[in-house]
């Protein structure tokens, strides 16, 4: 019925909301396959585009009075294509199908998994840098994000990348003992941390990267950052992934000298940079990790609003900051969720959340239409968003190993780091964020075969 023998393609699905009628719908679609360069071909075979109306709410109906431009919905052969349901399932896994009564969940568990696989693209955005476009297919590894802190007071290797010639020996090795991507930071986050100023730290980060993009490095990049105009200067030396632990919202209040006159309401979120990361993120769009924090990473642990359940607590304050961007035109492949560890989290909630990672992207919302899953409803499901998870060397693991050098030595804490480790591999976490590349590459992989069946 389908032709096996084409190659790869992309394949997506996207909600939209449109006051068009029905056939001015399936003709503007059609206009625009035209457009595009698609003739007539083998059915189910390769074209250059396909665009189709899989779904109208819970309608059900038949146009067929335009020749050419017929519209069957629901779309008569959902059930049986993967390619179809897998994307759906990750926007509305509990919509029910109006005619066939089964949810979108329940259609894809009955067919047979094939090679379809979802991926991460970090584009090469940079117009300074000789880096290529890096595609990651997401659940075939846990892959490794090297820590390269570039100042000098971060709480475990503050100090030791000062300099453009440490940093690129750091990102050198750590890549070849297997690191997927490396993140940069000029601006520790730390409790007690020393106020860097915005000039100081695009020195810290900017030309570091372009250092290593001209120095050979080819894995993507990401620039750890709260600032806009920071961010923007990374990505233009050759980054290609945003890691912001304020989910795209600016600092906090007695952060990087923001005061409460610069904090602005937009619904339940405080935003203190006029949007200006939010609209840098849905410009350039590339790869965003958006991370649970709510200010000062020593401060508000009180999650009484929540019964003391930090998991729902994360996925409801994690959900609003991704409701936010999605409305502003982040797009959802590029949203990568940190339940951030360590933030604002009593050493309870760290364990909890290393535990259960797995139940972060689960859906908790049962959504009934397409229309409750568009960027415009406050019903935003988690369900299947790639994660990132940094547990390395913080100081809770000093403590639950409870030997007083862990407690003062962020160093003597690469064992108690390795168990953490194990356990998100098995919570199928995608991204762990680690500073000893070398020794937690072993971790990861041994875990990877045990977990993932993975015996690369």
């Amino acid at each position: 019925m389908y032709v096996l023998d084409q190659p790869k393609f992309i394949n997506g699905a996207c909600l939209v909301s449109t006051a068009m009628d029905p056939q001015n719908l399936i003709n503007t679609i059609k206009d625009a396959e035209s457009r595009q360069g698609r003739l007539p071909g083998i059915r189910n075979g390769p074209r250059v585009v396909d665009l189709d109306v899989l779904f109208d709410d819970s309608n059900a109906y038949n146009l067929n009075s335009v020749p050419g431009r017929s519209l069957t919905v629901p779309h008569p052969k959902i059930h049986e294509r993967e390619f179809v349901l897998r994307p759906l399932a990750d926007m509305m896994p509990h919509f029910r199908h109006p005619t066939l009564k089964s949810t979108i969940a329940e259609l894809l568990s009955r067919l047979s998994e094939t090679s379809i696989q979802q991926i991460l693209n970090f584009p090469a955005h940079s117009r300074n840098s000789d880096a290529s476009n890096v595609v990651w297919t997401l659940r075939s590894q846990t892959f490794i994000m090297a820590t390269l802190n570039t100042t000098p007071d971060s709480f475990s290797d503050g100090g030791d990348n000062e300099n453009v010639q440490s940093a690129l020996q750091y990102s050198t090795d750590a890549v070849e003992a297997g690191a997927d991507i490396v993140d940069i930071g000029g601006f520790s986050t730390r409790p007690g941390s020393y106020f860097v100023s915005e000039e100081e730290e695009l020195s810290r980060t900017a030309p570091f990267i372009a250092a290593l993009r001209k120095g050979g490095l080819k894995v993507p990049i990401s620039i750890d950052t709260f600032r806009s105009s920071v961010a923007e200067k990374a990505l233009d030396a050759g980054a290609n992934c945003i890691n912001d632990v304020y989910a795209l919202t600016g600092p906090p209040e007695d952060v990087a000298g923001t005061q409460t006159t610069d904090i602005s309401m937009e619904g339940e979120v405080r935003v203190s940079d006029n949007g200006a990361m939010l609209a840098l993120a849905a410009r350039w769009k590339v790869p965003v990790i958006l991370m649970h924090s709510r200010g000062p990473a020593d401060k508000n642990k009180d999650y009484s609003k929540y019964g003391g359940n930090i998991l729902e607590a994360v996925q409801d304050e994690l959900g609003i900051r991704v409701h936010r961007a999605l409305k502003a035109g982040v797009r959802r492949w590029n949203i990568i969720l940190d339940p951030g560890i360590g933030f604002s989290k009593s050493i309870r909630d760290n364990v909890i959340l290393i535990r259960d990672h797995s139940q972060l992207t689960n859906s908790r919302t049962e959504i009934t239409k397409p229309s409750e899953c568009l960027p415009s409803s406050p019903s935003i499901s988690l369900h299947n968003f790639p994660t990132l998870v940094g547990t390395s060397r913080k100081r809770f693991l000093g403590h639950l190993a409870g030997r007083e050098e862990t407690k003062i030595s962020p160093k003597s804490r690469d064992w108690a780091t390795a168990a953490a480790v194990t356990s998100l591999v098995q919570q199928n976490a995608d991204i762990l964020r680690v500073h000893a590349v070398n020794s937690m590459r072993d971790v990861i992989r041994v875990a990877d075969g045990i977990w993932r069946e993975q015996y690369k």
